[in-house]
């Protein structure tokens, strides 16, 4: 393809008047410019693409794209916004490849993965293939592939939307990745609100900026796109009603007599309001976060024509998420917890269902990310001490932040609530919080979930789930010795 055409939707500062060349490969990454890529320099949040112009025209760069106003010994196409500019040129390049096929986008910040998984086994039961992109695999034609972030740059999204042959792609979308425009040129058939809670706010300052990034998905949609939202959450049924305001075909999930699907508060139902039917959803994910992320796949399924009996069998089925409500059987009868909240709402969900779940008492180790989003910090130690029987306060991820100062911002914390402990390393805090636990109590251990450690702690493990499961062994070790 040649580059006049994949330039001709970008917004040029200045016309190009320059040669015309046909194009192989495009890139943001000057490390992987090869000769007669064009190479397309990004300003990000932490690093500045046009740095790299150089290393990229050492490389072999035929043709470089930017914002700035340069003189460069080979073609430059100056442009507007680059991330914009890149997306428009890899769809172009591409050809749109997310037309061509059913795409699902989920984004919300608490259900996101368990909802696309969901979403996945309902299309898979009624005879899809299925691609997923998300935080815990890029799943491309049958094969998986390890994650690297929830919505992975524009290059790499573009070019797995372009290598499937899938039927149907679900796309977990970060709201980074929308503010970023790291999704530019996706367009959807279905856009999936599931909630939103304080988080990120170190990135988007504000509760409505944040609603902001993530109201952007339902931009992406095709013109005859479906939006599918929460109206319990209140940002839910903020966006709810800005789609109705602009005749958006939209749909919601909720406990409210008013929502498409009805999800019981109190047993495991919802009803179909199209045709006033009731369903037992016996999932064998707790919680009732869980029955709202099956009501979305359940209206989607409605919407998409799907058999409803197939995708309730299906969703039946589904089993617990990397990561998500990890349930561990320990000596001693006692149960360990492993997921991956890590915000007020995501404490709120989590605890109380291991509080249903019939937990005597409950301990909870969890931490804080160095120098992330403190404003939601006292909300989620609020959460806990609702809850929990007695917390564990400990290193999540240090991002920076030195571990005197971690120590001392946790013992602050705990100055002021005065219902657990602080131990900095997370092993040794998982090591303390079972070993305390007794016969019928359950220790939850958040914050993490499927992710790996970035520091590196006393039991060398290398996430909770090992650390749980190497205690786990030793504990038996000893039984059996003993």
């Amino acid at each position: 393809m040649n580059l006049l055409k994949i330039i001709k939707d970008v917004e040029l500062m200045k016309p190009f008047n320059g040669p015309d060349f046909e194009i192989e490969h495009i890139t943001d990454d000057s490390r992987e410019v090869r000769e007669g890529s064009v190479f397309v320099a990004v300003k990000g949040y932490e690093h500045d693409g046009h740095v790299y112009i150089d290393e990229a025209i050492f490389n072999g760069a035929q043709v470089i794209v930017g914002e700035k106003d340069l003189t460069l010994p080979t073609t430059y196409v100056q442009v507007q916004n680059s991330k914009q500019a890149l997306g428009k040129m890899l769809c172009e390049f591409y050809e749109h490849p997310s037309y061509n096929k059913k795409v699902i986008g989920v984004t919300g910040t608490n259900g996101k993965t368990t909802t696309s998984y969901m979403l996945k086994a309902a299309f898979e039961a009624n005879g899809y293939s299925v691609g997923l992109i998300g935080t815990i695999e890029y799943f491309i034609n049958g094969k998986s592939y390890k994650s690297k972030n929830t919505t992975p740059g524009t290059v790499k999204l573009q070019g797995l939307l372009h290598e499937s042959q899938d039927d149907v792609v679900i796309v977990e979308i970060s709201s980074h990745a929308l503010k970023q425009h790291r999704v530019e040129g996706l367009r959807l058939d279905a856009a999936i609100f599931t909630n939103l809670d304080s988080e990120h706010l170190d990135y988007h300052h504000s509760m409505a900026e944040y609603f902001d990034s993530k109201y952007k998905i339902f931009s992406l949609l095709k013109n005859d796109g479906v939006a599918f939202v929460n109206i319990d959450d209140e940002w839910g049924g903020r966006a709810f009603a800005l789609l109705r305001e602009k005749n958006q075909t939209v749909y919601s999930v909720g406990v409210s007599s008013l929502a498409d699907v009805i999800v019981s508060p109190n047993d495991r139902s919802v009803t179909i309001k199209s045709d006033n039917q009731l369903l037992a959803l016996e999932l064998k994910l707790p919680g009732m976060h869980n029955r709202f992320n099956a009501a979305f796949s359940l209206l989607v399924g409605e919407v998409f024509n799907l058999k409803r009996d197939k995708s309730v069998a299906a969703l039946k089925q589904v089993k617990n998420v990397s990561g998500r409500f990890e349930v561990i059987n320990f000596p001693g009868n006692k149960t360990i917890v492993v997921d991956y909240a890590h915000t007020p709402k995501g404490f709120y969900h989590v605890l109380n269902t291991v509080k249903e779940s019939g937990a005597n008492k409950i301990f909870h180790v969890f931490g804080f990310r160095g120098s992330r989003d403190l404003s939601k910090r006292k909300a989620m130690m609020d959460e806990t001490v609702k809850v929990s029987d007695q917390y564990i306060l400990t290193c999540d991820d240090l991002n920076g932040t030195s571990e005197n100062e971690m120590e001392q911002t946790l013992q602050d914390y705990h100055y002021q609530y005065q219902q657990g402990e602080v131990i900095l390393d997370r092993t040794r805090a998982i090591e303390k919080a079972i070993a305390t636990a007794g016969s019928g109590d359950w220790v939850v251990v958040t914050g993490k979930g499927h992710e790996a450690y970035k520091e590196a702690f006393d039991l060398g493990t290398t996430n909770d789930l090992e650390t749980v499961e190497t205690l786990k062994k030793r504990e038996q070790e000893v039984l059996k010795s003993g």
